[in-house]
């Protein structure tokens, strides 16, 4: 009875070192992997203060890169100034003492326009800017 209790240890100590070295795998198949980790450039965060004085907004066009996290600060010098990006929904109205915030991620590549909706005579439908995504 003796004999039985070693013979047990002992396949139990074979069995486990042949798995450990691989021995136990099945043939053709694999064991299971770690997913490989797919690394991306990190979005680079681009802000972007406008200004609106006399009328005019600076700077008028805005490039960033397609990817990009982009905070919009639109400040206004001298008086109230309404701000229109309809490609991203954003309506609001810039005074000298509250700035109109905007974010997005710039996900698709093209030209987007920015509108001033405050009505400053003849020049004013010329005097707007657009966001460019690259």
């Amino acid at each position: 009875m003796k004999l039985f209790p070693r013979c047990m240890l002992a396949i139990i100590c074979l069995s486990a070192g042949l798995i450990e070295a691989g021995a136990g795998t099945v043939p053709g198949v694999r064991p299971p992997q770690k997913p490989a980790s797919v690394t991306r450039p990190a979005s680079k965060v681009r802000n972007i203060t406008v200004v609106a004085i006399e009328g005019k907004i600076f700077p008028d066009v805005i490039r960033v890169r397609r990817g990009d996290l982009v905070r919009l600060t639109f400040k206004a010098k001298d008086g109230t100034y309404g701000v229109k990006i309809a490609a991203l929904g954003v309506k609001g109205k810039a005074t000298p003492d509250h700035p109109v915030y905007v974010e997005f991620a710039a996900t698709s590549e093209g030209e987007y326009e920015m509108r001033c909706t405050r009505f400053w005579g003849v020049r004013h439908w010329s005097e707007n800017g657009k966001i460019v995504v690259e």
